[in-house]
């Protein structure tokens, strides 16, 4: 796929800050929501909230910041990992031993990535494996999208989603007749005049900042409690957060073709580890790179890193002020969901890129991709009631649908090899 801008090149400044926008358009949705749910488990004053969310955002940023200029180098953005707030709303224990757990797990992947273990795991990346990869993104937030575009205020459900069938058919016209230069402000543009046509037709809503709550930013320090069960179960979690991880970087071979992707792999997941230690010391939810940057960068045509910079420093900047993230929270679910529908059909065309570019495809082959996309959508459908009955050190994994089918796309590669050309 050709690229207005490749990894390493610097587009003009103008150019960077929409394409800063555009990231910042991707990240602060599911800082907030996630953040949200997360600090809603075991925060009730909205003060504490707000702190919360807060922290949250630095976080993001401080990972942005750290791998686009020390660790993978890669265009990847990132946000609050889904799999450690699995970890969070089961466990049935204090905060502080959560975020300790989260600050352990989190030395352990930086210092277990700094000896150069998870290296070898590249090689586990085929086409096949990448393709189910980049597929499995799509499909395994289903539910999320279906929650953003069901959920909220202003009219029934079913007029919510008559809008977003609508709002996602224009973005795709307006894809289609913009030029590539257009098209690097559709998402952000985009996202703009589709909140604002969700408040003419339903109405505003109130404002999601409360500019009265203000609480020192590093207020809740993490207390060290140390409990064995809560580490194991957090280990399990960073299994989880380091294969979505390596997935995100492996994703973005089709599109870019990174050179020395070991090293990258190896800086990455100790940026990575480096960083949910600080934000369990912080007592938040850790970042993840996410996996659904292929569909971005193929949208937007840019797929270089250094707009990832500006974006980074205003998240950092943002993240001492609720005014701005009550501002951000303001943007509806529906219009997010429809976002996510439009970036997500660029990354299933990326995977079908990789699936069928220059070599023949088999009946073998998909079955290797096929199955475990299934399998994966199904385990991110399970009902939380489900997920709570398998034992506690191993519902992060279960109810984790894109590690699922990653671990399924592994096996089975390896079940039905590819012959020798």
């Amino acid at each position: 796929m050709k690229l207005r801008y490749g990894l390493n090149d610097r587009p003009p400044v103008a150019e960077t800050a929409v394409y800063a926008l555009q990231w910042l358009a991707v990240a602060l949705p599911f800082i907030i929501i996630i953040g949200l749910v997360s600090a809603g488990d075991h925060l009730a004053d909205p003060g504490f909230r707000t702190v919360y969310l807060q922290k949250a955002t630095f976080v993001t940023g401080l990972l942005l910041l750290g791998q686009a200029l020390f660790g993978h180098r890669l265009t990847l953005v990132a946000g609050p990992s889904a799999a450690l707030l699995l970890g969070i709303v089961g466990s049935r224990t204090s905060p502080d031993a959560i975020y300790t757990s989260v600050a352990i797990c989190g030395l352990i992947l930086a210092f277990i990535s700094a000896a150069g273990f998870f290296g070898v795991l590249r090689n586990l990346f085929t086409p096949r494996v990448i393709t189910a990869v980049l597929l499995l993104i799509a499909f395994t937030m289903t539910p999320t999208i279906v929650r953003m575009l069901t959920t909220g205020s202003g009219g029934s459900v079913a007029e919510r989603l008559v809008f977003a069938a609508l709002y996602i058919l224009a973005l795709f016209v307006a894809h289609g007749l913009l030029t590539a230069a257009g098209r690097a402000l559709l998402i952000i543009a985009g996202m703009a005049a589709g909140t604002a046509g969700f408040w003419v037709i339903f109405g505003i809503a109130d404002y999601a900042g409360n500019l009265t709550l203000w609480k020192p930013f590093f207020t809740g320090l993490t207390t060290p409690v140390f409990d064995t069960g809560t580490i194991i179960s957090f280990l399990f979690c960073f299994v989880a957060l380091s294969l979505n991880e390596i997935g995100s970087m492996q994703a973005l071979i089709p599109l870019m073709q990174p050179e020395g992707m070991d090293g990258r792999i190896k800086k990455g997941l100790i940026m990575a580890g480096g960083v949910n230690a600080a934000a369990g010391m912080l007592g938040v939810i850790g970042p993840v790179d996410y996996s659904l940057s292929p569909g971005v960068i193929a949208a937007s045509g840019c797929g270089s890193r250094f707009p990832l910079l500006p974006a980074a420093c205003f998240l950092l900047l943002a993240s001492f002020s609720p005014a701005v993230l009550g501002l951000a929270g303001a943007i509806p679910p529906t219009v997010v969901g429809g976002i996510l529908v439009y970036t997500l059909a660029w990354q299933i065309a990326a995977g079908l890129i990789s699936a069928f570019s220059g070599r023949s495809f088999s009946f073998e082959d998909g079955l290797v991709i096929g199955l475990p996309i299934l399998a994966g959508t199904v385990a991110a459908l399970l009902p939380l009631e489900v997920v709570a009955e398998f034992p506690l050190f191993f519902r992060p994994l279960a109810g984790n649908g894109f590690v699922i089918g990653v671990v399924a796309v592994l096996i089975l590669d390896r079940v039905f090899p590819r012959p020798s050309p």
